[in-house]
């Protein structure tokens, strides 16, 4: 993949988003998407770290194609979905197309079921 368009697309298929789930993720426009995949141009910057975060991809490797190998838990490239089992990965495109209220929901209800065990 030698483009950003192509790296969205390609990233955004891998999590067997639409347009429209990304959209809901990103904030940005159905439209804004098709033609940042289309390479008709580059996101901004802020369109990049929202891209980056929904994605769960780098901005390095969004922008240049280059995967970083980041060594902190918080860096981006810390999830590796070759690790989690296909129900673990179902759950985690689930929750990404979740809105932010129920996203807080799920993280109260798992803190309060991680008490009790």
């Amino acid at each position: 993949m030698d483009t950003v368009g192509k790296r969205i697309k390609s990233s955004r298929k891998k999590m067997k988003l639409t347009l429209q789930d990304l959209q809901k993720l990103t904030g940005l426009s159905t439209g804004n998407l098709s033609e940042l995949e289309n390479d008709k141009f580059l996101p901004s910057s802020r369109a990049l770290i929202s891209l980056s975060n929904s994605l769960n991809v780098s901005i390095d490797w969004l922008l240049l194609g280059m995967k970083i190998d980041y060594k902190s838990k918080n860096d981006f490239d810390s999830y590796d979905s070759s690790s989690l089992t296909p129900q673990e990965d179902e759950m985690l495109n689930l929750y990404r197309k979740l809105d932010d209220n129920d996203r807080q929901h799920i993280f109260n209800c798992t803190r309060r079921f991680s008490k009790e065990v």
